[in-house]
This record gives structure tokens, C-alpha cells and sequence, in this order.
């Protein structure tokens, strides 16, 4: 389903995503959004207000219930700055409300992102003097610890905190009915590589991760990867890591 710009994909009986910006500069992770009877529920906020706009707009195009929760794979802006577009509780690890109350105290926001696009000349970022004037950076309002589970319509979200060096808030979400499984940025390099290579991919955490009841892995930047691409991705690791260590 779409409106006039964003075009959302069907994953599973309750779960779309707005697959990443297929453009690298525009640094647009991918968003989930899982649809119950009753409402929907949104998984990583967004980079923007303007896009929270769209995806909203897309969601009423096709009928979908009200946006009720957002859920925080991690604080990363890219993740987070859309969500005072929604208007409803944010639920996330309490290290993400950490770092988010953090981020709020030292006003982190439009010179935030101005530097990284003097760090970045390529870095394409959409947003309007209008769109900070509204800004605000939401605290989670339902914090969880090492894993729960929330209920909705009988849908189970199930929430699980991995940490990790791209972020220590890292959190894992599980829709246990469809089998999908949203990593986030969980077994990314620490932020600072602009561009990681797979060698500094946390192989060991992906492949923690597998589990026989999920076949689909949704992670932030990437394409949404089958169980079987996950395993191949693993075996080719582990034969390069073979290699480098014979000619070592």
C-alpha cells in the first residue's frame, strides 16, 4: 500500500516496514509498524517529522487503526526524531530513556545534525525551519529492562535488550505470532564508521539471534534478510575468518 511517496511492504499477516532509503546519504532506517485488530504499532520513529508525516498519511491510506505505541530499537536519532509527530507513548529499554534524557538536557538536535553534514557534505537530511520549531525529543514513557513481553489484540511483542557497541540500549523485537524479528542496528559497528565493512559486523550476536521460530530479520539498514540468508551470510564470515587465519 502507498500514498503519493512511500510505498509500505508487507512482511507477515501483522507486519509492514517503510524499508530503508534505497539512497545511503539520507540515513532513513527502516521502520516497522505492527497492525492488530485495533491499533497499530510503530517500531523505530523515524529521522524526521516530515517522514513520520508520510507515514502516517500511508498508514490512513490503507484503512490501518490508529498509531497507539512507538517502540525504540535503540536512541540513535535516526530512530527517534520522528516520534513527537505521533502523539503516543513511547516504550523503550531504560537505557534508551537514559540517553534520550541526556540527549534532551544538552539540547541535542539541529546543530547535532548540521555538524554531521559538515562532516558529511553527501548527507541529505529533510527538515524545515517549521520542523524544528516543533521538535521535541520524546522520553520513553514505558521502560522495560532485560526482556518483556507486551500484549496487543493478542499480538505478542516480546522485547529484548542485547546492548551491543553500536548501542548499549540495543533492543531486539520479536512479533512471536508472524516469526519476525526486528534487530534494529544491534550487531552494527560503533556509529563512528561511516561505512562498516562486514568484518566488523558482530557475527556472534547475529548469529545468537537465530532462532527456529523467526524467518524473517529485519535489522535498520539493510534488506530484510530470510533465516536461510542469515546462515549464508554466517558461513561466508566464518570461511573468510578461516582464511585470514591460514595466511596468518
Amino acid at each position: 500500500m502507498s500514498n503519493s511517496r512511500l510505498t509500505l511492504t508487507p512482511i507477515s499477516p501483522h507486519v509492514w516496514i517503510l524499508p530503508r532509503h534505497p539512497d545511503k546519504n539520507r540515513v532513513q532506517a527502516t521502520i516497522g509498524m505492527v497492525i492488530t485488530g485495533s491499533q497499530t504499532i510503530i517500531i523505530d520513529a523515524g529521522n524526521s517529522l516530515q517522514l513520520a508525516r508520510q507515514i502516517q498519511a500511508a498508514l490512513m491510506a490503507m484503512d490501518a487503526p490508529r498509531i497507539s505505541h512507538v517502540i525504540y530499537t535503540h536512541h540513535h536519532w535516526d530512530h527517534t526524531f520522528g516520534a513527537c509527530v505521533y502523539g503516543v507513548p513511547a516504550i523503550a529499554h531504560r537505557l534508551s530513556h537514559q540517553f534520550l534524557t541526556e540527549m534532551r538536557q544538552q539540547n541535542v538536535g539541529e546543530t547535532h545534525l548540521r555538524t554531521k553534514v559538515e562532516r558529511n557534505p553527501k548527507l541529505i537530511l529533510d527538515w524545515t525551519a517549521e520542523d524544528w520549531a516543533a521538535f521535541e525529543i520524546v522520553l520513553p514513557e514505558i521502560i522495560y529492562e532485560g526482556q518483556e513481553q507486551f500484549q496487543f489484540d493478542g499480538v505478542t511483542l516480546e522485547l529484548q535488550h542485547v546492548g551491543g557497541v553500536h548501542a548499549a540500549d540495543s533492543t531486539v523485537i520479536k512479533v512471536v505470532e508472524d516469526g519476525v524479528m526486528f534487530l534494529g542496528d544491534c550487531y552494527y559497528p560503533a556509529p563512528r564508521y561511516e561505512n562498516p565493512t562486514d568484518q566488523m559486523l558482530d557475527m556472534a550476536m547475529l548469529e545468537n539471534l537465530l532462532d527456529e521460530n523467526y524467518d524473517h530479520y529485519i535489522d535498520g539498514h539493510n534488506a530484510p534478510m530470510q533465516t536461510r540468508h542469515v546462515r549464508r551470510i554466517l558461513r561466508s564470515q566464518a570461511l573468510l575468518a578461516r582464511l585470514n587465519e591460514s595466511r596468518s
